[in-house]
């Protein structure tokens, strides 16, 4: 049986694409009487208030008429934000030449590399610092996120 958020995700597919859009996550928290439920979607040219208004009250009309969260909730609808660390492929390519810090897992050890994105494929990145190279398999990733230029 299907989660609440994995049921969210699939109301929400419809909605986003009218936007060209894509959820990247579902996040509940609170109590039984008090939740939140967080999505975040993008695309990629990005994502603006004036869209995540709409598929916020287009995703409202649907979950109400499902009854899918009993009691009441809040919804928030944004974009990830630079703070969120990036989870799918598609977030990569978005931000292929902007600086990140990436956490994965090599050989048993928790590694950390910073650098500039400069390739994605469909099984790994390339990140490059100091005219060095590395190529990190999406597998191995732990958490990846973009450091903004300051």
């Amino acid at each position: 049986m299907a989660s609440i958020p994995e049921k969210i995700s699939e109301f929400l597919q419809p909605i986003t694409e009218q936007f060209d859009a894509y959820t990247v996550d579902v996040v509940m928290r609170g109590e039984r009487t008090s939740k939140v439920i967080e999505i975040y979607v993008d695309s990629d040219r990005g994502i603006t208030l004036d869209e995540c208004s709409t598929i916020s009250r287009s995703l409202s009309e649907k979950l109400d008429e499902a009854d899918l969260v009993p009691g009441r909730y809040r919804l928030d609808v944004s974009s990830p934000g630079l703070d969120r660390p990036l989870k799918l492929p598609r977030q990569y390519k978005k931000n292929i030449g902007r600086t990140c810090k990436v956490k994965y897992l090599a050989d048993g050890l928790k590694l950390v590399q910073e650098g500039r994105l400069d390739l994605v494929s469909e099984e790994k990145i390339t990140i490059s610092r100091s005219g060095k190279h590395f190529e990190i398999p999406f597998s191995d990733i732990t958490e990846t996120l973009i450091i903004p230029k300051i």
